[in-house]
């Protein structure tokens, strides 16, 4: 049996919702669909994951789907299911990273919420007045941290510096931030 006869008589079984469709699958393109997931997702675990969703998304599309090429079809779902999963985690890293950011701006920025805080169009002049009093490295390495959201890795790496450094420099910074708002009139 060729390679289009055993596709046709799978999506036969797919057609007719006999559950070895997904047993006959599995045999036939598991190694393969493996492979695929495993070139965009480096955890094994995510990989396998992206497989077994791959042939769940294969069983609820089939029908209505009737696909000449089974193995084409199931890279598509496979590759789109991978996609699905690194945004997903990396939408996680940057909630992670913002929440990691906004924890150490509130140190020096007003709260908002109260009644007797500035106007955020005050707020952010009063920082575009702070950035500009700074010398150029510290106002780099502040808006690669707090307007690039860049890590401490990446910026030490960038700047020749030591992540110890880089942390001082941005403590320091915000340090510097808090007494200027302030000084302006901008409470905490």
């Amino acid at each position: 049996m060729d390679g289009h006869e055993k596709d046709r008589e799978l999506v036969g079984l797919y057609l007719s919702r006999d559950k070895s469709a997904v047993e006959m699958t599995e045999k036939l393109y598991g190694r393969r669909l493996a492979g695929l997931a495993r070139s965009f997702l480096s955890d094994r675990r995510d990989a396998e994951e992206c497989v077994n969703d791959t042939y769940l998304k294969a069983w609820n599309s089939i029908p209505p789907q009737k696909p000449a090429d089974l193995f084409s079809y199931l890279a598509r779902l496979c590759r789109c299911t991978a996609y699905n999963i690194i945004e997903s985690q990396q939408a996680a890293k940057r909630t992670a990273q913002l929440v990691e950011l906004t924890r150490e701006m509130e140190e020096c920025i007003p709260d908002a919420s109260r009644d007797t805080s500035p106007s955020d169009e005050l707020i952010s002049a009063l920082i575009n007045e702070f950035l500009d009093s700074l010398p150029r490295d510290k106002c780099d390495i502040f808006v690669k941290r707090y307007w690039y959201g860049e890590s401490i890795d990446m910026i030490s790496a960038e700047t020749g510096l030591t992540k110890s450094n880089v942390k001082t420099t941005l403590h320091r910074t915000r340090e510097g931030l808090r007494k200027f708002l302030e000084e302006k009139g901008a409470k905490l």
